[in-house]
């Protein structure tokens, strides 16, 4: 009875039961799949423009590419099982460009991941040592003049006296330079260019004979960070979507020539019968050299990183079915001839492409809307309990508030943490683990830069009418011998009578103002007190690092925000309350986002 069903090819006759069955289900799942895929993909990207939702550390370009890809794959695996007979042109383009992109797509995120990943890792591992992670950049800018120090602060100054530079003067925040046409500008010899008479702040840490490292261990890890950091402008999402559009246009051109020499996938005569042969040959060569070289590496590769996303769970994942379906496909359409007749192979590629959209789109997702949700309400509560006149939405004023919100248990937890140097470690870990390494980072150098200030406000020399007399090299010093521990201000001259044995601590909740006038009340110091010389090369160096829209390590600040400061920074407004406004948004960003996911992991 059943012999009926079966035609002389081995497989179902399009007249039977169990052909029209087969077909009527799977069809009715290629619509079902098409609408999840598009659905899917929209809320995603839709979803990646919330800031606070983590998408967008997920590369959206870069996941779309993969989604395109299984979305070719998906569909050609189930119209191949469903109607074997349909035309074999359409299914080589399908399988041709739809499996190189997917394969190629994993390795792509893989890869950019790798390099994200240890960059973050690294430094956080650089910050969490006994020294700045970016003191070498400070360090080449050792060699201050000596005229700087009669522009610097002076006991009980006015608001109405200059500021630490004459005019003229500024820190051009595009070209990473500090302009001295004022006191840098009197002390150059004759002939000097316009060139030299700037301080220079070299690209993102150069030279690794300025740095002051404790062993050879500190070296490597350095050069280390040094190599994925110059690894970063090829694993952009600009430079691998060109390498995937690469696989694209390479795949196509292969097709249509295929479509040319072989009659079997030949557009007219229209060919609609082709086996697994001589067209799909160079992208099963493509795959394997993927599946065989590539993956497996970027899996041990992958194994070793953490992230706060699930991206390399997706990724070990992705790797491992994807590989496992290929591999069934192509058993099952070459061994398994008589079966496949019947059952087509490429319902693996189906499979494949439904378990990663899922794993890929759908739970990451799921997951940010929840975590969107949870930062929606936090701040919307802060907002709620704004005293009249503070505008509710600023950092400041999220933080004035902390203590009367109803989630003060959580703030309070999370102040705890700032100001327990062991536990702070384990968060900057997780921070890491969020891509957030540069908002501790700039935590660790506002710690270590309010304690150099201290330091210096406090310095008997720092104050003298003669300064222009001082050795040149003393503030570079001085700030050499600084011990940039997060959070701990030893004041280094005990002959000053306010600097007997203190030791002071200050969580970054307090900034270099208050702590300032806490240890020094003799002093008039206020809003407008300009940062002492000791202080200036960190000063330009975090400007450089941080706040620098072209550096790696920017920490991503709203644009109003950053206009402001570089307005203040032209007008050589280097005050002590500079780097207020960024600390702020900085710890606004890390409590709302970051430890949110800390204290849910927990």
């Amino acid at each position: 009875m059943t012999s009926s069903y079966i035609g002389e090819d081995g497989g179902w006759l399009p007249s039977s039961v169990p052909y029209k069955v087969r077909a009527g289900v799977l069809l009715t799942l290629l619509g079902l799949h098409i609408i999840y895929a598009i659905a899917i993909l929209v809320l995603f990207i839709m979803k990646a423009k919330d800031r606070h939702s983590g998408l967008a550390q997920r590369s959206v370009a870069l996941v779309m590419f993969q989604t395109v890809a299984l979305f070719f794959v998906g569909s050609a695996g189930l119209i191949s099982t469903s109607i074997p007979r349909w035309p074999c042109f359409l299914r080589l383009w399908l399988i041709n460009v739809g499996d190189a992109l997917l394969f190629a797509s994993i390795a792509a995120r893989a890869i950019q991941h790798i390099v994200i990943s240890n960059v973050h890792a690294l430094t956080n591992k650089i910050a969490s040592n006994n020294y700045s992670g970016f003191k070498g950049m400070a360090q080449q800018q050792q060699n201050i003049n000596s005229a700087y120090l009669t522009h610097t602060t002076r006991p009980m100054r006015s608001a109405s006296q200059s500021s630490i530079f004459s005019s003229g003067g500024g820190f051009d925040l595009e070209t990473n330079r500090l302009h001295t046409s004022g006191a840098l500008g009197r002390s150059t010899t004759a002939g000097r260019n316009e060139k030299k008479n700037t301080l220079e702040l070299p690209n993102s840490m150069q030279g690794d004979n300025d740095m002051h490292m404790q062993s050879g261990a500190d070296i490597r890890l350095y050069r280390k960070l040094k190599r994925y950091t110059r690894l970063q402008r090829y694993v952009t999402d600009k430079a691998l979507s060109l390498f995937l559009l690469g696989h694209i246009v390479a795949m196509a051109i292969l097709s249509l020539v295929t479509n040319i020499v072989d009659d079997q996938f030949s557009l007219r005569p229209l060919s609609l019968s082709c086996t697994m042969m001589w067209g799909f040959l160079p992208v099963v060569g493509v795959d394997g050299f993927y599946v065989v070289f590539v993956l497996p590496i970027l899996l041990i590769k992958c194994w070793s990183q953490k992230d706060a996303f699930g991206i390399r769970n997706d990724l070990l994942i992705s790797i491992i079915v994807g590989t496992i379906c290929l591999i069934m496909t192509i058993v099952w359409e070459t061994a398994l001839y008589e079966v496949a007749a019947q059952w087509s192979g490429w319902f693996f590629s189906w499979i494949c492409a439904i378990i990663l959209h899922t794993t890929s789109l759908a739970l990451p997702l799921w997951s940010a809307i929840r975590h969107s949700r949870d930062v929606l309400n936090r701040m919307h509560g802060a907002d709620a309990l704004a005293p009249a006149g503070m505008n509710g939405s600023s950092m400041a004023a999220v933080i004035a508030n902390a203590a009367g919100a109803a989630d003060i248990g959580r703030r309070a937890e999370f102040n705890g943490i700032l100001g327990d140097p062991y536990e702070y470690r384990f968060f900057c870990d997780f921070a890491a683990s969020c891509f957030c390494s540069e908002m501790t980072a700039f935590i660790d150098e506002y710690q270590s830069l309010k304690s150099l200030t201290v330091i210096a406000l406090g310095s008997e020399d720092i104050w003298r009418e003669d300064a222009d007399q001082l050795d040149p090299g003393y503030m570079s010093r001085m700030a050499n011998n600084i011990d940039s521990g997060m959070g701990f201000l030893a004041l280094a001259n005990r002959d000053h009578p306010n600097a007997k044995a203190l030791r002071l601590q200050t969580p970054p909740t307090v900034c270099i103002l208050d702590t300032a006038r806490a240890v020094y009340p003799q002093y008039d110091l206020s809003e407008i007190t300009p940062f002492p010389v000791a202080s200036m090369d960190k000063l330009v160096a975090m400007f450089s690092v941080f706040v620098n829209s072209n550096s790696y390590t920017a920490v991503s600040l709203p644009s109003a925000m950053v206009l402001r400061i570089r307005e203040r920074l032209g007008r050589s407004q280097l005050t002590l309350t500079i780097f207020d406004e960024i600390k702020d948004e900085v710890l606004n960003m890390l409590y709302f986002d970051v430890f949110t996911r800390y204290a849910r992991k927990k």
